[in-house]
């Protein structure tokens, strides 16, 4: 009968006929390389993943979520940065009242990619980023995303995210409340202007055929009924650019043409011709009524009007120097001595208490032409401009940045009631350096923050798929006999 060896005399057999495992003289090393590969991966995606959701949220650096009482207390910020894709929008999450609003390119603007082409930005007074979504691209204070006085309410026209746009083609013109996102839709025209009390909306009808070309309407729309009335035909109106500004009071709509500046008197609703225009004059903008009431600016444009053609260059360097017009007898009359604005063109938005005028310049786009004789040019189409800035232009012939704006910024619109408040609370240096370099190769950052889910979500299935994989047993030798 044979006897089975000790264990110990069978395991020293098999010792003895097993190969010695090779071993790399670097394998610790590479090992702890391997370690401190993935430990600074998984540290990396925590961090932009922490930051993307801290972008999303209010930052140490914005304004507590209710502003303090008192307009005095609440002010436009001195920064704003570029919005990321899953910023919440006016509709849905409505970010209160607002500071400012900025409209433009690239990440200022959407793609069929996610079904939006106009994404602007709305900054609210609390501190918060929302997103005003358009089927098209939009401008902003022109007509597109048009502030109310005290910031509570945006205007627009029927393209804006939740809005219907009118089976018969008919421009309408939504009004959302940015406290509660209700919107409502108004007949009458597309928006022109706010009155400076909140409590209308100057229209702008086009002509019988729609055409842009035709002899367009003026509509007030009471927001309190919800009704809009014709207002006194003015000759030869078509809508380029900025043709309308309110007096303090309300009481009055300066309107300009190609040819003449008209004054309506809201109440009597009476049209009265004030004076003769140039093609190279202009109506200043939509705060081109001094606060006194008896003036309103006008702006000269040096180059490049009328029949003319111009490039890029010449178009960039165009002078708009401001002149003034008593409301009673349209004479010249003197006014606020500033700089001139240089570029394609310029918009007062309003005063300052100082007697500084709230500017926005616009610099053309990069290869932009104007061509001679081009019956549908206007200086601040869409596709015309290029950047913009605003600035105060003060009496002593300075003129300071008011907002730090992102460089795909083209349009920029703030409140009538906040043009004193400059200089507020802007994100934290971590937030907006985060939105910057998330914006600074648009659409690539935009993807990024996609990747950084994607790729989290991956991670938590493969971790998953690791730990329900059954181990495999290791295999027992051969038993000697």
């Amino acid at each position: 009968m044979n006897r089975r060896p000790p264990l110990t005399d069978v395991l020293t057999r098999i010792a003895d006929q097993a190969r010695p495992a090779r071993i790399a003289p670097d394998t610790r090393r590479r090992g702890i390389r391997r370690r401190r590969t993935r430990h600074a991966a998984v540290a990396a995606l925590a961090a932009v993943a922490v930051g993307v959701t801290a972008a999303l949220l209010p930052g140490p650096g914005t304004r507590p979520d209710v502003a303090p009482a008192g307009a005095s207390a609440v002010r436009v910020p001195s920064a704003v940065y570029p919005p990321l894709t899953g910023e919440g929008t006016v509709v849905e999450a409505p970010p209160g009242p607002a500071a400012i609003v900025v409209a433009g390119d690239h990440e200022l603007r959407g793609s069929d990619v996610w079904g939006w082409e106009g994404r602007s930005l709305v900054v609210g007074q609390n501190g918060r980023y929302r997103l005003a979504r358009t089927v098209g691209e939009t401008d902003a204070g022109l007509g597109g995303l048009l502030l109310s006085p005290d910031g509570r309410f945006l205007a627009d026209r029927p393209w804006l995210e939740d809005a219907r746009w009118p089976d018969d083609g008919r421009e309408q013109t939504v009004v959302v409340d940015l406290t509660t996102g209700k919107l409502v839709q108004y007949d009458g025209g597309a928006p022109v202007r706010w009155s400076p009390d909140g409590s209308a909306l100057l229209q702008y009808a086009f002509g019988p055929d729609g055409d842009p070309g035709e002899d367009g309407e003026l509509r007030l729309l009471d927001l309190t009924t919800g009704r809009s009335r014709p207002l006194p035909g003015v000759p030869g109106l078509r809508r380029t650019g900025d043709i309308a500004s309110f007096s303090p009071d309300g009481s009055r709509i300066a309107v300009a043409t190609g040819e003449a500046l008209y004054v309506v008197d809201v109440a009597g609703n009476t049209l009265r011709k004030l004076a003769d225009l140039t093609a190279a004059d202009r109506l200043a903008g939509g705060g081109a009524w001094l606060p006194d009431g008896g003036r309103i600016a006008l702006y000269t444009v040096d180059r490049c009007v009328g029949d003319a053609a111009c490039a890029e260059e010449s178009l960039r360097d165009r002078l708009f120097r401001l002149w003034y017009v008593d409301v009673d007898d349209g004479q010249p009359t003197d006014g606020p001595k500033l700089a001139p604005a240089r570029g394609l063109a310029a918009r007062v938005l309003g005063w300052q208490r100082d007697g500084a005028a709230v500017v926005a310049t616009y610099e053309p786009e990069k290869g932009l032409v104007k061509a001679a004789n081009d019956p549908n040019w206007s200086d601040l189409d869409w596709w015309a401009v290029g950047g913009v800035e605003l600035a105060a232009f003060r009496s002593d012939g300075s003129r300071h940045r008011l907002v730090d704006l992102p460089e795909s910024a083209l349009f920029v619109e703030v409140p009538a009631g906040l043009l004193d408040s400059f200089g507020g609370p802007a994100p934290s240096r971590i937030e907006g350096a985060l939105r910057w370099l998330l914006a600074l190769y648009w659409p690539l950052g935009q993807v990024v923050e996609l990747l950084v889910v994607l790729v989290a979500v991956i991670g938590v299935v493969v971790r998953w798929r690791q730990r329900r994989r059954p181990r495999a047993r290791p295999a027992t030798p051969p038993f000697p006999s």
